[in-house]
């Protein structure tokens, strides 16, 4: 559809990798090329993510127009899927018209990570732009979902209802992984870009974390730590690879505590942190090609079983995500060594003649691989599998902030 989403999602790479060439190249394909005139139904979430953020992100580098002019054309075409009855945006729109809806699959509801994951972006295109209705259309949604916080977990339902004047929640089931993951990632990530000054979101992302730790973390002294799924109130031993995350974003938390890093609450979320680390670790290496599958499930004894349903790895970063934010605050260099044996059984396994592709079986190295690479994998896995071996990298984890497919927004208090 013109949209080059591949290229868009790959900008931020390329200039951290210092390819200023293919940089540039790129630059004048989406000055000249690129264009959503001609482009349908698109996912609200993934293109804000992917395309809308690796927009923001390469003007944020270099200030070229040709980035900002597009972003706003893409934010401007985005925005009518937040005109619905509760002010939750509907999961898709019509960037060529005006149709706005839920996925048939949860045609009735909107999904948790997705509602949540794109404030980083629209905030900062409000900024850069001078267009705060921008801003107001994503801060509402924290404005509405914040009375709605259960008070005992903190923790909300994956489905959202948004077809009627006011949300509800839709399911009971609650996950740190698929569906759930980047709605918490953002709470706290959005506290900081701006400013750490908006407090009732590190409150409400404070609220949520409390529940993880009450309720889903599972640990026993001498075995992994992990983070459950739970379902009314029942306990799902099964963590995600999405759910990898965690362990960067609760170390950050640590590190950005109101109460310093030494607080009770800060040692204790940097201990997890670390655990869940060495965890996703191991989820690559007792598999026998060193790499990861979807999820993984656990004995009641806290034992890591390589799932059979969903043994296959799609290129995901969330694991290097963690190391490098760990070696980044910790300088530990633990993380770098994790990095480079992930990176190892990548170039091993998944790598082809001309890109790299998807495993079926993280256990079966017979299996073979599947015809696919997501975006993702330029924009996020090779980016911080770099960025964890570079030492001379630009980036200030206390100037910017990366949003959830890894491409870094300076802080709003710093552009000028």
């Amino acid at each position: 559809g013109g949209m080059g989403t591949t290229l868009v999602d790959s900008l931020s790479t390329l200039w951290l990798m210092g390819m200023k060439v293919e940089f540039w190249e790129a630059r004048d394909w989406v000055r000249d090329h690129l264009s959503h005139d001609h482009v349908g139904a698109v996912s609200v979430f993934e293109t804000t993510i992917r395309s809308l953020g690796g927009l923001l992100s390469a003007y944020d580098f270099t200030q070229d127009k040709a980035f900002l002019e597009k972003a706003d054309d893409l934010g401007s075409r985005l925005s009518k899927a937040f005109h619905s009855p509760s002010g939750i945006p509907y999961s898709e729109t019509t960037l060529n018209g005006d149709k706005s809806y839920n996925t048939v699959w949860h045609s009735k509801d909107a999904i948790l990570s997705e509602l949540g994951t794109l404030q980083l972006e629209f905030r900062y295109l409000a900024k850069v732009t001078g267009n705060n209705d921008y801003a107001t259309l994503v801060n509402r949604i924290y404005d509405i979902m914040e009375p709605l916080q259960p008070p005992d977990t903190g923790l909300f339902p994956l489905f959202i209802g948004n077809k009627g004047s006011k949300p509800d929640f839709g399911n009971a089931r609650i996950s740190l992984g698929a569906m759930g993951d980047s709605f918490y990632e953002y709470l706290l990530k959005v506290w900081l870009q701006g400013g750490k000054k908006e407090d009732n979101y590190r409150r409400m992302y404070d609220k949520a974390m409390d529940g993880v730790h009450k309720y889903l973390v599972q640990e026993q002294p001498g075995v992994l730590t992990y983070i459950a799924e739970m379902n009314n109130g029942r306990i799902n031993r099964k963590m995600d690879h999405l759910s990898c995350f965690m362990g960067g974003t609760l170390a950050l938390r640590a590190y950005t505590n109101p109460d310093g890093l030494n607080s009770d609450r800060a040692q204790r979320d940097l201990r997890l942190g670390k655990a869940l680390a060495y965890t996703c670790y191991q989820m690559y290496a007792q598999s026998n090609t060193g790499i990861a599958p979807e999820y993984v499930r656990f004995s009641d004894k806290n034992d890591l079983q390589l799932s059979k349903h969903a043994p296959y790895y799609i290129l995901r970063p969330e694991a290097a995500e963690t190391f490098f934010i760990l070696h980044t605050l910790t300088g530990d260099p633990t993380y770098r060594e994790w990095g480079w044996e992930i990176f190892q059984a990548i170039e091993h396994h998944c790598k082809t003649d001309i890109g790299y592709a998807s495993l079926v079986d993280v256990n079966n190295p017979e299996a073979g691989q599947n015809d696919k690479m997501e975006s993702f994998f330029l924009a996020e896995t090779l980016k911080y599998l770099f960025l964890l071996q570079d030492p001379d990298t630009e980036l200030d984890l206390e100037e910017r902030v990366f949003n959830t497919e890894a491409h870094p927004l300076r802080l709003l208090h710093l552009i000028q």
